[in-house]
């Protein structure tokens, strides 16, 4: 039984008095598979099935700072009054992913441009289908040039030639020529950098009968460049493995003839292999079961989400500068606190951080990318406490 993992959200220290250092006094885990905390916690935890039946719920509250929640008494060892949970969940979900996708218009690609658009809404759906959260960027012609593509509902808006479908569907139309795929993407990282999401996994489809002007090496160095989060890309092709003379003596589907002609594609061919991709035959003719395998390798390569929505906490109004955030490993019953960081360019060298979209507006908890590649690492039934009422304890 797959168990989904889930988010906790612990709405804390609802006080008739004040209490200063409130995100102070949280104390780490001691090893002891407990979690403690002087305020005292209500943590809600799914707890596997041990007969193959369905698992439970259960909720364990914190006595380690001797809280009486219902009566609001103090602890008689530090005077502070208790505070109030109040727990709510919500599902973690899946990491989600940014998908760029470039297909080469040059007059020989009509019918490989067709097979793109008739096979897209079916790749984006089972990714959908899988609750992984698309972003998808599509880098062509439109379809006033015979080899260009407009899509229909459901990822594009079928609105032809102007067929974006914000936020999940971007199309930059710049015509992609014979060589120049790699180079469009560069060129364009200002158009679609705005679509990429921190803590997403990032990959790259490319569909060509020909080959690169731009060296596999060289383009993975600048496009990492662009942004360190892109790191860990996956780049997929659907372009020729054979050389054209070669595979005429070796009567394949790569040997020069109507309707097609192919060049081998050697860098994309070296791109596919460096990050870990899937390379299909486009000399096959058959699309779908390529595109599928694209969807299959994202979806199974999905660790935990690294961002989370907020929701109104129940009776509260939310204060950004109390909030708190702690990852809790429901199997192992070890924690981890994430202290709060102001951005992404602050995470560096902090061991566990976490920061808002927005600080001035929140509406999602992003973690550090360290602390995400962590998180990843947990099993599925893990945890995310976000704790509402606290003062923010900022990382250190």
């Amino acid at each position: 039984m797959l168990h989904r993992p889930t988010l906790a959200l612990v709405a804390a220290c609802s006080l008739t008095s004040p209490l200063s250092g409130c995100g102070d006094a949280r104390e780490d885990d001691d090893g002891s598979g407990s979690f403690s905390s002087t305020l005292g916690a209500t943590l809600s935890t799914t707890a596997p099935a041990t007969d193959g039946t369905e698992a439970t719920d259960s909720t364990e509250s914190d006595t380690m700072g001797k809280l009486d929640v219902a009566g609001g008494s103090a602890d008689s060892s530090t005077g502070i009054e208790a505070c109030e949970s109040i727990d709510e969940e919500a599902s973690i979900g899946l990491q989600p992913a940014d998908i760029i996708v470039v297909v080469d218009n040059s007059g020989s690609m009509d019918l490989e441009a067709a097979f793109v658009q008739s096979n897209m809404n079916q790749f984006s759906s089972q990714i959908f289908l899988a609750n992984v959260d698309a972003h998808v960027v599509l880098i062509s012609a439109d379809n006033s040039s015979d080899a260009g593509i407009c899509l229909p509902t459901p990822l594009g808006s079928g609105a032809c030639p102007d067929d974006n479908n914000p936020p999940g569907y971007l199309h930059i139309v710049d015509g992609v020529g014979s060589n120049d795929a790699l180079q469009k993407i560069i060129q364009h990282h200002v158009t679609w950098a705005p679509q990429m999401r921190a803590t997403a996994s990032k990959h790259i489809i490319v569909v060509t009968d020909d080959d690169s002007d731009l060296s596999a090496n060289d383009f993975s160095q600048q496009f990492l460049a662009l942004d360190p989060s892109y790191a860990g890309y996956r780049f997929h092709a659907i372009a020729s493995p054979e050389d054209p003379i070669i595979a005429c003596i070796a009567q394949t589907t790569c040997c020069p003839g109507f309707p097609l002609s192919a060049a081998q594609s050697d860098e994309y061919i070296d791109l596919a292999a460096l990050t870990g991709g899937v390379f299909g035959n486009l000399c096959e003719q058959e699309f779908g079961p390529i595109f599928t395998a694209v969807a299959q390798q994202l979806i199974q390569g999905s660790s935990l989400a690294c961002e989370y929505t907020i929701p109104t906490p129940r009776g509260q109004t939310l204060d950004p500068a109390q909030v708190n955030v702690d990852f809790f490993d429901t199997q192992n019953a070890s924690l981890i606190d994430l202290g709060y960081v102001e951005n992404p360019a602050a995470c560096a060298g902090v061991p566990h951080g976490w920061y808002y979209d927005d600080a001035a507006n929140p509406s999602t908890i992003l973690l550090c990318p360290q602390t995400c590649t962590q998180v990843q690492g947990f099993p599925a039934m893990s945890r995310v406490s976000i704790q509402f009422g606290c003062a923010t304890v900022p990382a250190g």
